[in-house]
Parts: structure tokens; C-alpha cells; sequence
């Protein structure tokens, strides 16, 4: 009697223990796709944050849905790197170099151009463009097709309200050809003289 009670309770706790283990199992069962995911977004995050430190940061960028440029923002980035990279060896001295950093970009029509910053003329043409804004050395020193070199500008006009838009800074803007991805202009930004305000379209 005694044999079957304890036969019993001995069944009682089996079932008990077997239910427990069933129920962890199921638990880690559960637990695995949960795990996958969770490393797919770990995954996904890396290869985003390794792109975006490959750009050094984030950035945002802007393509009006009627747009299909043939440069990606990217391209209009790495461009904008390019030409900050090349400007470097050109400083006075070591210690003036700005890390290039690009934190906006635009696809635009070229006659729309000028409406996301005052120094941007006014260019007629459907033509799409990228206009990128930064951070590095926006030297200028040399003429482009919608902008001039400083030091053109101060030879042809000593106004200083004139070098505003031309005079070498540690930020600025670009402006890039989609079709060619050859630099249109440069207009480099000083802190404390900052670009006039686009005029509205």
C-alpha cells in the first residue's frame, strides 16, 4: 500500500518533472528564431553604422519623386569627399585641415538649385543637379563653372560683403553635375558669415 502510495507520488513527480522539462524546452524552442532575429538586426545595424562611418556619420538626403538621378546620394558624397580631399594639401598649415564630413544632399533641377542657398546663382535648365552641405576644407581656389575661385573674386571686386559666397572656410556647399558628377560650384562658409538666404521660387 505503502509501495503504491509512494508509486504514485513518484509517478506524480515524474509527470511533474517531465511537464517542466516539456515546458523549458518549448521555451528554448521558442527562444531560437527569437535569437535569430535579434542577431539579423545586430547584422543589419553593423553593415548600416560600417556604411555610415565609411561617409564619416549619418546624413540626409533629399530626391524629389519626379527625379531620377543617375548618381545615388552616396556617389554625390563620395564625390564631395573626393573634392575636400584634394583641397587638404593645399592648406597654409597643417593644423587649419577640417575633417570632411557631409551631412545634407540634394537632387534638384538646376534652375532650383539656388533655392537651398543664397550663393547658388540663379542657372536656367531642367538639368539635375546634387547639392551637398559639410563640413572640411572649402578652399575655392579654383574657378568652376557656377562659381569663382577667391581669389578671382577679390581681384575683380575688393567688396568684402562679395567674399562672403568665395573666401575659404571650414564648411560650405557644392554643387555637383548628375549626369557627369564634375563640381559645378563651391561655396565654402565662414562661422559668423553665413550665406545669404535663398530666394524663394
Amino acid at each position: 500500500m505503502s509501495f503504491a502510495h509512494g508509486d504514485s507520488r513518484l509517478s506524480l513527480v515524474h509527470s511533474a518533472e517531465t511537464a517542466t522539462l516539456d515546458c523549458c524546452s518549448n521555451r528554448r524552442r521558442a527562444m531560437i528564431p527569437r535569437l535569430t532575429l535579434f542577431q539579423t538586426v545586430v547584422l543589419l545595424c553593423s553593415i548600416c553604422l560600417g556604411s555610415c562611418a565609411a561617409l564619416d556619420g549619418p546624413y540626409m538626403a533629399s530626391v524629389a519623386p519626379e527625379l531620377h538621378p543617375r548618381l545615388t546620394a552616396r556617389d554625390a558624397i563620395a564625390i564631395s569627399r573626393g573634392y575636400l580631399d584634394d583641397q587638404t594639401p593645399e592648406l597654409a598649415a597643417a593644423e587649419l585641415h577640417t575633417p570632411p564630413r557631409i551631412t545634407r544632399a540634394w537632387a534638384v533641377r538646376a534652375n532650383e538649385a539656388s533655392a537651398l542657398d543664397g550663393c547658388i546663382p540663379n542657372v536656367p535648365g531642367d538639368q539635375i543637379v546634387w547639392v551637398t552641405k559639410g563640413q572640411g576644407d572649402y578652399l575655392n581656389l579654383s574657378d568652376h563653372p557656377w562659381s569663382t575661385s577667391s581669389s578671382g573674386v577679390s581681384q575683380l571686386n575688393p567688396d568684402p560683403s562679395q567674399l562672403i559666397c568665395e573666401a575659404p572656410g571650414p564648411q560650405g556647399t557644392l554643387v555637383i553635375d548628375d549626369a557627369t558628377g564634375v563640381v559645378l560650384g563651391v561655396y565654402p562658409e565662414s562661422p559668423g558669415y553665413g550665406h545669404p538666404s535663398p530666394m524663394p521660387h
